[in-house]
């Protein structure tokens, strides 16, 4: 049986402007079903997107994908991402996508960055490999957050390598990390959906961006690129 995957609608306001997209995580491999608890956490990120973005008109989604892997050469999760997109644009025509992408979905935004709809991409504890290309983010706004302690699949030490070749092509780029966490991120859930909220509506929004994120932008590599987000930053 053929499996499609699903663009759950979370938020819409009657004049759609932008529109947030929220790709979970997920497999290295694997054609199981998507894992439904894997959007858990991020439910109460695309409620933070909907309250903060409605003076914006942004349309909250949020993907659930065929597959619950990645599966090499076939990057399901990325063809799923495309779809979505595709989806979103047939919906509301071209208005600006912000891809945000948790671990394994972290690696299908910056996969899908160069789709012509897409003007910013948040990568939440991204999964993104060595060979990762970095040449999809040119022209788009980019924000990575990690916890300094992952050392997994999905590590800290291969998003900063990644940003650190990203820069070359994608100077407006910021990369945050929370220290004494691991992947998940849980106790500093609140500061990622808050940081990750302000960068929404400052790059597909009308608001601005938040002085934070622009200082981390400005700030030079590599020291740069490993920004300490404060404890209570979402308060």
């Amino acid at each position: 049986m053929t499996r499609t995957a699903e663009l759950v609608a979370w938020h819409q306001t009657a004049d759609v402007r932008a529109a947030a997209l929220i790709l979970p995580g997920g497999a290295v491999n694997g054609h199981g079903r998507y894992w439904k608890f894997v959007d858990i956490g991020l439910r109460s990120l695309a409620r933070t997107l909907a309250e903060r973005g409605e003076p914006d008109g942004l349309a909250v989604y949020l993907l659930r994908y065929r597959y619950r892997g990645w599966n090499g050469s076939d990057a399901d999760t990325a063809v799923d991402a495309r779809w979505a997109l595709g989806e979103i644009h047939r919906r509301h025509g071209a208005v600006p996508v912000c891809a945000i992408g948790n671990s394994l979905g972290g690696r299908a935004a910056f996969r899908v960055a160069s789709e012509p709809t897409v003007a910013s991409v948040v990568g939440i504890a991204p999964w993104l490999p060595e060979d990762e290309p970095v040449t999809e983010l040119a022209g788009r706004r980019v924000l990575v957050m990690h916890g300094d302690r992952d050392r997994g699949d999905a590590s800290a030490a291969m998003s900063l390598a990644y940003a650190q070749r990203a820069r070359a092509v994608v100077p407006d780029l910021a990369r945050f990390e929370l220290a004494g966490e691991g992947h998940l991120m849980l106790r500093r859930s609140a500061d990622c959906w808050a940081l990750t909220t302000e960068f929404v509506v400052g790059t597909v929004g009308a608001q601005p961006l938040s002085p934070a994120i622009e200082a981390a932008m400005a700030a030079p590599a590599p020291d740069g690129l490993r920004t300490t987000l404060p404890i209570g930053y979402g308060r």
